[in-house]
């Protein structure tokens, strides 16, 4: 028998689909035909733990939700920012609300691959990476360095660094997040895989070097006063363009647009990347910088490179979700499993779900 519904776990809900409280009353009203209207304050105090809902009334949140009741009525600790292992890499404009909406997105789809992985025959790769402190004497580059001679990488490029994460543990789901305002959002709770949304609305380079900035947070720990972004980003220069391999091809011949082009491609990171990796190697000075950023920027490179590189493919989440539509006998009983409906997890996962389905 279905429980309450937890108050957690609906206001997560709501925020994934990026309503408002007035929203889900007018939703929960249209559903239901209710007369008078069902207002905002019910869902307000349905929220805060005030009024509890079970049977057909969490039923009705279920069906505007597009989450199953059981979902609703479970147990489960969500994570927020500032809670130590929720991590977003956005644009500073990016507004407060797409923020709420992405975190309770990814705190939903953790709790929909736990489903699916215990309704399963896939062994997920156990997450064993501990973090390096870094601070004093060890920087984030050595952390980059460290895990390269730990997972035994050649010299040179990262072919993927999708399988990279995937190696060390990580759930990779690239998924469309409707715009360019956040490249990434990763979630890693204290003993769980950490799970990894890259956002595929970016350009393959600037996935490669998010996602490396993504594993900066889970590889490194940081000193208490040591910006966690900062640290992030000098992680994914050092994993992608080792200095001490990248330099000396920096100072093989000027830096030009047409050259860092050339870096692109066998460097697999952007021009953009391998101009500040120039700069912070001191190859080239501040004002050299600032003016080919500045080239760059005439040419339209801010907005599109030239030279695009491939996407790089997941293959643990798929495969995840392969076994979990063959145990369930189709996509539907699937998305059951998981605590959602089919167009819900079809919208999140997207190609890696469309993958099993066709």
């Amino acid at each position: 028998m279905t429980g309450d519904g937890n108050p957690e776990l609906l206001v997560a809900a709501r925020e994934a689909l990026g309503w408002t409280q007035k929203r889900l009353a007018d939703e929960l009203t249209r559903l239901s035909g209710a007369n008078p209207e069902i207002s905002q304050g019910y869902v307000s105090r349905v929220e805060k733990g005030s009024l509890s809902v079970f049977g057909d009334r969490l039923d009705l949140f279920s069906a505007a939700l597009e989450v199953t009741p059981d979902f609703l009525a479970g147990e489960a600790k969500l994570w927020s920012l500032g809670e130590g292992c929720l991590y977003h890499r956005n644009r500073a404009s990016t507004k407060a609300s797409t923020l709420r909406r992405l975190h309770a997105q990814v705190n939903l789809l953790r709790l929909f691959l736990r489903r699916l992985a215990a309704g399963s025959s896939v062994t997920m790769r156990e997450f064993t990476l501990v973090p390096m402190p870094v601070g004093g004497l060890d920087g984030p580059e050595d952390v980059a360095r460290a895990l390269r001679r730990r997972l035994d990488l050649p010299d040179g490029p990262i072919e993927s660094v999708t399988e990279v994460a995937e190696r060390v543990g990580a759930l990779v789901v690239p998924m469309s997040l409707g715009g360019r305002e956040v490249d990434a959002t990763s979630l890693h709770p204290p003993g769980e895989a950490p799970v990894f949304v890259i956002n595929t609305d970016a350009p393959a380079d600037r996935q490669r070097f998010t996602q490396a900035h993504e594993l900066g947070h889970i590889a490194c720990s940081p000193a208490l006063d040591m910006d966690a972004e900062e640290m992030a980003q000098a992680f994914a220069s050092e994993l992608l363009a080792p200095a001490s391999q990248v330099r000396p091809e920096l100072l093989a011949a000027p830096i030009t647009p047409a050259r860092l082009l050339q870096l692109k491609a066998r460097w697999r990171i952007s021009a953009a990347a391998l101009l500040r990796r120039a700069l912070d190697l001191g190859v080239i000075t501040d004002s050299r910088y600032r003016s080919l950023n500045t080239q760059m920027s005439s040419l339209g490179w801010k907005k599109t490179e030239p030279e695009p590189l491939a996407p790089e493919v997941a293959t643990v989440v798929p495969a995840l979700m392969k076994a979990a539509v063959d145990a369930a006998g189709g996509v539907d009983g699937a998305a059951a499993i998981a605590g959602t409906t089919t167009t819900k997890l079809r919208a999140m996962l997207g190609d890696q779900l469309l993958g099993v389905c066709r």
